[in-house]
C-alpha cells in the first residue's frame, strides 16, 4: 500500500516574499552556498576523469594504482560531504543568530491540516 504524505508548507519558497532581503535564505545564492557546488563538484568529477588515473605505478602495497586512487576518493568523498554540511550548518546558525528565527524543516503535517484522530483500537486509551 502506497501512502502520501502531504509536504509541509515552507519547503517552496514563498512567492510574497520573493523581492525582500529578508527572504528564507535556503533559497539565496551565497559565497558559502557556491563553495559547497565547489567542493561536492570536485568530488564528482574528478574521480571521473579516467586520463588521471588510468595507470598502474606507482603501486601502494602491491595494488596497482588504479584500484588504490578509487578507494581513497570514496573517503575523500566523504570528507568532501563532510565539510559541505559543516559550512552550510554554519551559515543558518550564523543566520538564525543574526534573525532570531528557526529554519528547521516541518516534520509533521501543515498547520492548516487537523490532527489526526485517535484510533477506537487504542489498546492504552486516555484517561478522562
Amino acid at each position: 500500500m502506497i501512502v502520501l504524505i502531504p509536504m509541509g508548507t515552507d519547503d517552496q519558497p514563498d512567492p510574497e516574499r520573493a523581492g525582500n532581503p529578508d527572504a528564507d535564505p535556503r533559497w539565496k545564492l551565497t559565497p558559502t552556498k557556491i563553495v559547497v557546488a565547489v567542493i561536492l563538484l570536485a568530488a564528482i568529477v574528478l574521480p571521473l576523469l579516467t586520463s588521471s588515473y588510468s595507470r598502474v605505478d606507482p603501486r601502494l602495497f602491491g595494488f596497482p594504482f588504479f584500484y588504490w586512487y578509487q578507494f581513497l576518493w570514496v573517503f575523500l568523498a566523504a570528507a568532501c560531504c563532510w565539510i559541505s554540511y559543516v559550512l552550510l550548518r554554519r551559515e543558518q546558525r550564523a543566520y538564525q543568530r543574526s534573525h532570531g528565527g528557526t529554519l528547521t524543516p516541518p516534520t509533521g503535517p501543515p498547520p492548516s491540516d487537523p490532527p489526526p484522530e485517535e484510533s477506537a483500537t487504542d489498546p492504552n486509551p486516555k484517561a478522562e
